[in-house]
């Protein structure tokens, strides 16, 4: 599984960089064979919260991209949510069409 990081509107940090490795290493290794890119972009946004968000696709093989996008004032809770939820919906993708193709072959 290849991870591209990529930062905008903010310094990304080394400890900021190693957080989101090590997230995408706890949060993708049930399903890390599968998985043939990671791809995290944080984003400042401005306005009076001065809210950080984070993007982080997913790409499968012979699938689309899932894309998951999540926003907070901390920048480590938003890639930790986003990483979440991009792991919870890989699993799913994956048990789906697993599910499917145990239908076809029978």
């Amino acid at each position: 599984m290849q991870t591209t990081i990529h930062s905008s509107d903010f310094a990304l940090t080394d400890a900021l960089e190693t957080f989101i490795k090590e997230q995408a290493g706890q949060s993708m290794t049930k399903c890390s064979d599968r998985v043939e890119s990671l791809i995290v972009r944080l984003k400042k946004i401005n306005g009076p919260l001065q809210d950080k968000e984070c993007t982080v696709e997913v790409k499968l093989a012979r699938q689309p991209p899932i894309v998951v996008s999540k926003r907070s004032t901390d920048a480590y809770a938003s890639i930790r949510s986003a990483m979440s939820r991009a792991s919870r919906t890989t699993l799913r993708r994956v048990k789906r069409r697993r599910a499917k193709r145990a239908e076809v072959s029978e």
